[in-house]
Formats: structure tokens, C-alpha cells, sequence
């Protein structure tokens, strides 16, 4: 049975805001009024077509929202259901773990492997600008959402930050340096598909080779220094990241592609 999702709400054709984006704001409305949950049957692109009056197009991106967000999925022949969310990441937000875990509503928490000074490898101190005989603090964690483990990270810190193995590492380590007078201001992902091996797989409670995110970031201050590197393995079935690209003009032109202003098109 297939629900009636508009209740009274209804999508206004008058505004700049596109119309599968006022549908999937219904849907998600929707979704958390009735509280469903997984397996549950949402709707299919048929029946939001026809809810909401709007092209087969409109009604099928409006869904594609709520896929990307990982809160739905498609079942061919079947219709679109409810599954469990993933913890997704929207890029280029710049957030700690920390940050991540709350604006889901989830509790954040860690648990300390181990740390203490290295000696900073060839890659760290390349990555981080260091002398080759310069030290660093490694820091091993993992982390939880919901005491739920979702991510192991080894985050490495050059020695001239001030920080030590004797401060407070179970919270966000973003907070902890802006503590200590570290403006920080960008960083860089490298993200890649991978599997656990045996150590991997002890830590997050899941079997050999189960996928993950591997994630490479080196964060950088106010001054344009790297002053954080980290290396994540991050749990495939319960962390996705997003990001939305803008498909630009093909020309000779080195100029980026800009919208035109004044002139509204089709929303549908």
C-alpha cells in the first residue's frame, strides 16, 4: 500500500526553488512524521508523479535525493524503501568526526589504541613539511556513533603544534588544536575504496575484507601550513560521502561556467 505523502502540504510553482526539491522535502517530512523505519515502503516514482502533478523526470529526481542521502533505495519492480542511514559526509564541509556524528543526532564517542612521539616517516614528512629527523604525535582511535564502532583514524601531528600525548584526545581533535591557538582553515581528502585486513577487522568488529572508505586527509592552518595528516578507515555500510558538482560550459575559454541572473527556466 502505497502512502499519501502530501498530507496538507503542498509544492509552490511560484518560487525559484526547484520542485524535486520541495518533493523531497515532503518525503523526508514524511518519512519522519510516521516514523518509518527500515524495509519500510515509501513510494514509487510513479505515485509521486502523480501526487504531486509533476513530470516522470521531476518526481524520479526528487527520490534520487533521498538515494544519494542513503535514506531510501530502489527496488526494481518493487518500489522505494526505507533503509538504514548512512552517516554521510556533505564536501566540501570541513567538519570533525565529532561535528559529523552530532548533526546527525547521534552520540559521538572514542577510545584511545595508543599515542605517543614517532619519528616522522619519509611520506609524514613530506606531507607535514618536516625535517627528516623531526618527530610527531600519532594518535590511534577509534571512533563511535551510538557506541557503534564506524571508523578507525591514525592522525599524525607535527611536533611544533604544542600538543602531546598528555591532553584530552576523547573529543574532537579539530577543537582540541583550535585550543591551543591553530586557526585552521582547509583540507585535503583523498578517498578510495578498500578492505579490512585482520587488525582492521578486530577494531570495527566486522569480518575480513569487509569494504571501507579509505581516507587520506591533510589539513592545513590560516597560513596556508599543514599542521594535521590522518589516514581513516571508514565503515562501508555506515558512512558515505556527498558532494554536488556543477556541470560547466564547454569552450576555449579558461573562464568558469556562470549562471545567467535575471532569468528564471523551467523547474520542471
Amino acid at each position: 500500500m502505497k502512502a499519501r505523502i502530501r498530507d496538507n502540504g503542498r509544492i509552490d510553482r511560484s518560487t525559484p526553488m526547484p520542485l524535486y526539491f520541495q518533493i523531497a522535502e515532503h518525503l523526508r517530512h514524511y518519512m519522519i512524521t510516521q516514523k518509518m523505519s527500515q524495509g519500510d515502503l515509501l513510494t514509487t516514482d510513479e505515485h509521486v508523479q502523480a501526487e504531486f502533478g509533476v513530470s516522470r523526470a521531476t518526481a524520479r529526481k526528487a527520490i534520487d535525493e533521498l538515494v544519494d542521502e542513503g535514506l531510501v533505495e530502489r527496488v526494481t519492480g518493487k518500489g522505494t524503501f526505507v533503509t538504514e542511514p548512512r552517516l554521510q559526509v556533505p564536501l566540501p564541509a570541513m567538519l570533525s568526526f565529532t561535528e559529523e556524528i552530532l548533526r546527525r543526532g547521534m552520540r559521538p564517542s572514542s577510545r584511545i589504541v595508543s599515542v605517543g612521539w614517532v619519528p616522522a616517516s619519509e611520506r609524514v614528512a613530506h606531507v607535514l613539511s618536516l625535517d627528516a629527523t623531526a618527530r610527531a604525535l600519532r594518535l590511534e582511535r577509534i571512533r563511535y556513533a551510538d557506541s557503534e564502532p564506524i571508523l578507525q583514524t591514525v592522525d599524525i601531528l607535527p611536533e611544533w603544534l604544542g600538543i602531546g600525548p598528555e591532553e584530552d584526545f576523547s573529543g574532537s581533535l579539530y577543537e582540541l588544536m583550535e585550543s591551543h591557538g591553530i586557526r585552521l582553515a582547509e583540507c585535503q581528502n583523498l578517498i578510495e575504496a578498500a578492505a579490512t585486513d585482520r587488525y582492521l577487522s578486530g577494531l570495527l568488529l566486522v569480518k575480513r575484507g569487509f569494504p571501507i572508505l579509505a581516507l587520506q586527509r591533510t589539513t592545513y592552518d590560516t597560513k596556508g601550513r599543514p599542521v594535521l595528516y590522518e589516514e581513516a578507515a571508514c565503515r562501508g555500510d555506515m558512512y558515505s560521502y556527498a558532494i554536488r558538482l556543477a556541470r560547466q560550459r564547454r569552450n576555449t575559454s579558461s573562464t568558469p561556467y556562470q549562471p545567467q541572473k535575471g532569468k528564471r527556466g523551467r523547474q520542471d
